[in-house]
């Protein structure tokens, strides 16, 4: 299926309003009811957070010695305590329901690649590549100081033949962005850069079918870079439309969402659920 051009996806058009309102959610798909209940979080799981809450304390100021290590899913991540991300996989929930969602997906599917787009600390392609679910992992983090911690991660798990990195924001062409550093509270932040952001920095923008080139294959996708899916999902039109599997997107806002659902269904990929930001997609 050939995919259509970028201006056709309006976000502010009523055909993406409507889509974004019929979006399934695990109430209105039978299919997905099951997938969702069995993970919610079993009783064990909040007892540890509960232990490690009242150990950590509440989430710290920024400061020195906030940093440790922890393990979560089977796999060890270097973390901050000041970070909302690092705090969240301390306290051992951290995205886990999405994460064993993704594992799940990982023995049906049984994917030849993992694509972790917006990889920020790593805790995907660690849990992942710890997990054995899928034999190659390729992760995207173009923010610095994210992506500095996302190789100390991978080579803490000791998956540096199994994690290919690259410090490169993905886009609908090639070219560069100015970048705004995350905020230290909050190391999912980074941004495209305003005029005025003394701090930004430029990163080199490339197209995701440029990296990556395979057809007729068994793929499994996370995508989260705070806004800029679409782009994303342009510059990697072919991988998505030549290849199935299951697939994880944010979508920011109805409207965003409305259009993402639509850009991927002329990709061949249907909606399995839509939970807060966070949508799923399917291809047999």
């Amino acid at each position: 299926m050939t995919a259509q051009p970028y201006e056709d996806f309006n976000p502010e058009s009523q055909r993406a309003n409507v889509l974004a309102a019929n979006l399934p959610c695990p109430k209105k798909l039978s299919a997905a009811k099951t997938v969702s209940n069995v993970h919610d979080r079993p009783l064990a799981a909040r007892l540890k957070t509960t232990l490690r809450h009242g150990w950590y304390g509440p989430k710290r100021k920024p400061g020195r010695n906030n940093a440790l290590r922890s393990r979560y899913l089977g796999a060890d991540m270097i973390v901050n305590l000041d970070d909302e991300i690092g705090y969240e996989i301390a306290l051992n929930r951290f995205k886990w329901r999405e994460l064993n969602l993704m594992l799940e997906a990982c023995k049906r599917f049984s994917p030849e690649v993992f694509v972790d787009i917006g990889a920020n600390l790593g805790v995907y392609s660690c849990v992942l590549g710890r997990h054995k679910a899928v034999p190659r992992i390729v992760a995207f983090e173009p923010e610095r100081a994210n992506f500095a911690r996302l190789a100390a991660n991978v080579k803490l798990n000791r998956l540096d033949g199994v994690v290919e990195l690259h410090e490169v924001a993905l886009g609908a062409k090639s070219g560069s962005i100015a970048l705004s550093p995350a905020s230290p509270s909050n190391r999912g932040t980074s941004r495209i850069a305003g005029a005025a952001d003394e701090n930004a920095y430029d990163v080199p923008v490339i197209p995701f079918d440029d990296v990556l080139r395979i057809d007729g294959r068994r793929i499994a996708a996370k995508i989260d870079v705070e806004g800029s899916e679409l782009e994303v999902l342009m510059g990697g039109a072919q991988f998505f439309t030549r290849n199935a599997g299951y697939a994880q997107i944010s979508g920011h806002g109805n409207q965003v969402a409305g259009v993402i659902a639509e850009l991927m269904a002329a990709f061949g990929w249907h909606v399995v659920e839509r939970v807060g930001h966070d949508m799923r997609f399917e291809k047999a």
